[in-house]
């Protein structure tokens, strides 16, 4: 899918790495997850993270003035979605697939089983 999206339109496909995993350790990988280290281990620090290399891509590829889609699903759809709403001046669009962005533990815009009602209704009808 992603390569066919990139060909067709002609666009420069990034994956970039979330930190704390792959290599992107921001201390030794051996205490990296130590409570006194992972305080940069956030959904907002990598987002930012996010921001900063699009920065860089849109710099060093002369593409200021071209549009930045983001996309993945479940936490990478959610990270998606998120991306758009918090930074609409760097990411023009996104495609969040599987990505429940309203759904934690308490949250009252989602109940607990509304998922499981949802696709429940779809199979029934």
């Amino acid at each position: 899918m992603t390569e066919t999206i990139a060909q067709e339109t002609g666009g420069l496909l990034v994956f970039g790495e979330h930190r704390y995993f792959g290599e992107s350790f921001p201390y030794d990988p051996s205490v990296a997850f130590d409570p006194e280290h992972n305080m940069y281990l956030t959904v907002h620090q990598a987002m930012y993270d996010y921001v900063e290399l699009i920065k860089f891509v849109r710099q060093e590829y002369s593409m200021e003035d071209k549009a930045c889609i983001v996309f993945g699903g479940s936490y990478g759809g959610m990270l998606a979605g998120w991306l758009r709403m918090k930074f609409p001046q760097t990411f023009q669009g996104a495609l969040a697939a599987s990505a429940p962005i309203l759904y934690f533990e308490g949250a009252p815009t989602a109940t607990m089983y509304g998922f499981s009602d949802i696709t429940t209704n779809d199979y029934r009808a």
